[in-house]
């Protein structure tokens, strides 16, 4: 009877090591193949080679790498329950993960920032600048050490843990999260704010020339409305994956060596492959929204050279685009009210 029941507790162990490992795998994959259509679109799409979008290409790049050197290990880590590269992989791989996490983050940071400011700085100069900064605050502390905690070890043969002492974890965490975080809130708030500006100067314009049933009145409140949605959408999700992550990480490294219980280490993991899943909806939100991402999405499924598709102005553009200039070959239908014409004399 014992040996049963130990030999159920076993199966239903390996059945959960499986899920686990194919729930991830999903995730990496599909990581891995939305920051690569990122890649290739703007290949076929030419209204997609602007300024901005080399953030974007920088931002799939960081998450591309996440889903590249960083996720496969993690995921063999969490199945197999020991870490088989050893110590000084160990510490390569912890160093990858700060910088492509923090390059990430970054980067949506100068995003906004490009958003609100529309920055002349050349981009190469800038994407470098991302790069740089997020390698000082990650191999170079990793490498060097600065972030153990003198007399705390682990079995570098069994585990590959990430042990940072308190000021380490402050510092690092402000550098690599809550300064972005709080440039990237203030961006979209001033995004929004000029948008209701924007929207209430054209409806009093509006209503000052005239009131007709076509205006454009009601479609610049939706205007203003697609916005707030999609500037809402992008905070809370950046803060849904990383808030938890850096939170409980400044809080664990000032509490001390004391709070490793088996559900504090568990929620880490959870936390951290929650940060993760920002790589995988980076994509979904920056590239996947546009219309011209998806007119060029559209070519790459179809095959089609051209497509009529209304390049009017929409909100997830403004709010996560630079803007393009109006491309020629694409149509565009302007409505001229009924008797508009009737004066027009014959030719």
């Amino acid at each position: 009877m014992a040996q049963t029941q130990q030999g159920v507790w076993i199966f239903l162990e390996v059945n959960e090591e499986v899920v686990i490992g194919l729930i991830l795998s999903l995730i990496d994959l599909i990581t891995l193949l939305g920051n690569t259509i990122v890649f290739i679109c703007p290949v076929v799409e030419k209204r997609l080679r602007t300024v901005t979008y080399m953030f974007i290409m920088s931002l799939a790049t960081a998450d591309f790498l996440v889903a590249c050197l960083v996720m496969p290990f993690s995921i063999i880590y969490e199945v197999t329950g020991m870490w088989l590269f050893g110590k000084l992989f160990c510490k390569v791989w912890i160093s990858f993960d700060v910088m492509f996490c923090t390059a990430s983050i970054v980067t949506l940071c100068f995003i906004s920032l490009d958003r609100y400011c529309s920055v002349v700085t050349p981009c190469i100069v800038m994407t470098c600048m991302v790069w740089v900064y997020s390698s000082l605050i990650s191999f170079l502390p990793v490498m060097q050490g600065w972030n153990e905690i003198p007399g705390v070890d682990f079995d570098a043969g069994r585990e590959c843990i990430f042990v940072t002492n308190w000021i380490f974890a402050i510092v690092a965490s402000a550098l690599a999260f809550f300064v972005p975080f709080m440039v990237m809130c203030s961006m979209y708030f001033f995004i929004y704010r000029a948008s209701r500006l924007k929207a209430t100067r054209i409806m009093s314009q509006t209503l000052e020339i005239h009131y007709h049933p076509n205006s454009k009145r009601q479609n610049h409140l939706q205007l203003e409305n697609k916005a707030t949605r999609t500037i809402s959408i992008i905070i809370s999700v950046f803060v849904l994956c990383w808030l938890p992550y850096f939170v409980l990480n400044v809080w664990l490294a000032a509490r001390g060596t004391d709070s490793t219980s088996t559900v504090l280490v568990d929620t880490f993991k959870i936390i951290t492959w929650l940060g993760y899943c920002n790589s995988t909806i980076n994509p979904m939100l920056y590239a996947f929204l546009n219309r011209d991402f998806q007119r060029a999405l559209k070519k790459l499924l179809i095959c089609r050279h051209r497509s009529q598709v209304d390049i009017g102005e929409d909100m997830v553009s403004i709010a996560t685009f630079s803007k393009t200039a109006p491309d020629l070959e694409y149509s565009i239908t302007v409505p001229v009210p009924n008797g508009a014409l009737k004066g027009k004399p014959k030719s």
